[in-house]
């Protein structure tokens, strides 16, 4: 199943990365910011100047680009590998998703992330989405072992954890919240097992915070700001209030294709409690600015899609609903959450929603609210936490309705058909 759904984004990749396709923002980036970045490293090595270069973020990625450069890759080797990258992270969650259900509700579910506009974009254009994604999930995975209780040591979890949060902090600063990993699965175990989180483990995952913190740190003292100078009018200017609305949308869309393959979901969806909910999250939402506005609140299909529509005294008529639908599925989760009688599932959706929160304060602090940063994470949250408690008994349709819509979003955002 792994095998197929990496093979399925690869074949998605190598034909998008064969018709040379231009035009999408995804390659102008590629163009303008990070192979630029990534020659003139390569240029400087072994002694890059990162005070300042052509990238809003840490220069992992394009160092180990740089180095191959350097090392004589063509420019189509550069692209196989980021392609590579790409099949990775589809792996790796496969395998994460394999772990806790059927063959075949992981092999849809990784087909939805290997369709995703956003992860098939950067495997076709050279950009660093990717590659931070592969720590990412590794620290993920470690972490998992600790919210489901069956690692042998919390130590180790605990420390690998640590070092892989620091290799993602490496390629894009704003990944330094998966420092957090392990605090969320400790807290995530206590949850799942209704007890308090001993103290000891507490301070352990406490510590696990500093490497990526420091390394951040480093740059941040280097730059003298949170993005190097060159980009620090576009992406460091303060937060955007939007994101954590815009998430929930996300979430009202990929993440309902999740939930609602729960047995029992739907029951859930339709009561009253629910509906009360989403009304609560309608008029929160609607305290939030959610138009249209270039480099403000833009950037992603839900974006694109709002734009078309009205959005009387600032408020979209598109995201707000979407954004009280989001509110409305993670509450009809947790109803099945709380009935569950086991407790390693329970740890690992606890830990899936707390990195959910995580994810969403740390991109809150982006200026730009961008989808490709919000959905690929918000589809694979809910898609852990949901065979996290359904286990076998997901359904497989509509995860595969959602790899169908991935199909035809990447036709229209990445292959250009109807553009």
């Amino acid at each position: 199943m792994v095998l197929l759904a990496v093979a399925f984004h690869l074949v998605l990749a190598g034909t998008a990365i064969a018709l040379q396709i231009e035009g999408t923002s995804e390659w102008a980036d590629q163009q303008e910011y990070h192979r630029p970045a990534i020659q003139v490293f390569a240029e400087q090595l072994p002694t890059p100047s990162l005070s300042d270069y052509k990238s809003a973020t840490t220069p992992g990625y394009h160092l180990v680009m740089a180095m191959l450069l350097r090392a004589g890759a063509s420019d189509s080797a550069l692209h196989l590998l980021n392609a590579l990258f790409g099949g990775a992270c589809v792996a790796m969650f496969t395998l994460l998703i394999a772990r806790r259900t059927s063959g075949a509700v992981a092999l849809a579910a990784g087909c939805v992330l290997g369709a995703s506009p956003y992860v098939l974009s950067s495997s076709v254009w050279l950009t660093t989405d990717n590659l931070a994604m592969i720590p990412l999930l590794a620290g993920l995975a470690a972490a998992l072992t600790i919210a489901d209780g069956s690692t042998r040591s919390l130590s180790r979890s605990v420390l690998v954890s640590a070092l892989w949060a620091c290799a993602a902090a490496a390629i894009r600063q704003i990944l330094v919240y998966t420092a957090a990993f392990a605090a969320a699965a400790v807290v995530a175990r206590a949850c799942a097992t209704r007890s308090r989180p001993k103290v000891s483990d507490l301070v352990l995952a406490a510590l696990a915070l500093l490497p990526a913190c420091i390394l951040v740190g480093i740059f941040v003292v280097l730059w003298g700001g949170l993005v190097p100078p060159s980009f620090r009018t576009y992406h460091g200017t303060g937060a955007n209030p939007v994101t954590p609305i815009y998430v929930l949308a996300l979430v009202g869309i990929w993440g309902m294709a999740s939930f609602v393959a729960m047995p029992g979901f739907l029951r859930e969806l339709c009561s009253r409690r629910i509906a009360l909910l989403a009304a609560l999250a309608c008029a929160i939402a609607v305290t939030v600015e959610s138009s249209y506005i270039v480099h403000v609140r833009f950037g992603g299909i839900v974006w694109t899609v709002a734009s078309k529509f009205p959005a009387p005294f600032g408020r979209s008529i598109v995201i707000v609903p979407l954004a009280a639908v989001g509110a409305a599925a993670i509450g009809a989760y947790l109803r099945l959450w709380s009935r569950s009688s086991d407790s390693a599932g329970r740890g690992v959706g606890a830990c899936a929603l707390f990195v959910l929160v995580g994810m969403t304060l740390a991109q809150t602090a982006n200026q730009q609210c961008f989808e490709r940063y919000l959905q690929p994470m918000v589809f694979m949250l809910c898609a852990l936490a949901a065979v996290a408690i359904a286990g076998r008994s997901m359904r497989t349709w509509p995860l595969w309705s959602a790899a169908v819509v991935s199909v035809g979003l990447s036709a229209w955002n990445v292959f250009r058909i109807g553009n």
